[in-house]
């Protein structure tokens, strides 16, 4: 030291050399470090002023609901069909659509080309019809698509002595089916090749679908001695009178509705 004793100097850190220098080297090595705190700036507080806005009411009626999706279309379905052939609509359990009889040759030669065939040709005579019809006759084609599976029958109205035209020019299937609608029914299809009775005996005057027809007055035995009369039997059936099958002619005229038809006995009939 120098000077006063007032006056005084901090001396130098000794500096350690040699084996001095690596023990302190190595004790300062096996100090754990000491924790280093982290002081984090907190970010500056935002004050947010909200806007004045009008008040929006919305009225119940302006709330659109959400669409709803349309049900697939019926692949099967011929309405489209029947209107682009300029045909109108018949009110029937099928679909069926109603051709005028000049039209019907026409119309067929149409469907095939879109690729129908025909199944099947029945005859209707609707004399003794509970409700009114336009004719008397009916005649009904059976019209198929293989491939897409739609299905639509053509109703031709007929009267008494009207004729047809054939569809064989335009499928050959209708050979057998329009020679049965005129075995049973009566009904004369121009331009068929070969048009004579298919089911009943030439000899047979008449045609036993007609409602006309006369029946057969030879009674009928059952094996358990009951008798069928013919005469019963039609009544019932015409619903003219009650007769053996008086619940058929009931609610053919809207009554009986109580009265169930019999059932078959188990194991067949007796």
């Amino acid at each position: 030291m120098t000077g006063d004793k007032g006056d005084r100097t901090t001396p130098e850190p000794e500096r350690l050399t040699g084996r001095n220098a690596g023990m302190q080297s190595s004790q300062s090595q096996g100090q754990p470090p000491q924790a280093q705190t982290v002081v984090r700036s907190q970010p500056p507080a935002i004050t947010v002023t909200p806007e004045s806005a009008p008040a929006v009411t919305v009225s119940p009626a302006a709330v659109e609901p959400a669409p709803v999706s349309a049900p697939p279309a019926d692949p099967r379905d011929v309405t489209a069909l029947i209107a682009e052939l300029r045909l109108t609509s018949d009110d029937s359990a099928e679909p069926t659509a109603l051709v005028p009889p000049e039209r019907l040759r026409e119309v067929g030669q149409a469907l095939k080309e879109r690729g129908f065939m025909l199944m099947d040709s029945v005859g209707v005579d609707y004399l003794a019809y509970n409700q009114p019809r336009p004719k008397r006759f009916a005649v009904l084609h059976n019209i198929y698509h293989p491939h897409d599976h739609r299905r639509v029958f053509l109703r031709v109205w007929l009267d008494e002595g009207e004729t047809l035209d054939s569809l064989y020019p335009v499928w050959k299937a209708a050979n057998y089916l329009e020679r049965e609608v005129y075995d049973l029914m009566g009904v004369e299809f121009v331009g068929h090749p070969d048009l004579r009775k298919v089911l009943t005996p030439d000899d047979l005057e008449g045609h036993p679908l007609r409602k006309d027809f006369p029946l057969g007055e030879t009674p009928t035995l059952f094996r358990d001695g009951r008798f069928l009369d013919p005469a019963a039997f039609r009544a019932g059936v015409t619903g003219q009178q009650s007769g053996l099958t008086g619940y058929r002619g009931e609610l053919r005229r809207g009554r009986g509705e109580d009265r169930l038809p019999p059932v078959m006995p188990e194991g067949g009939p007796k």
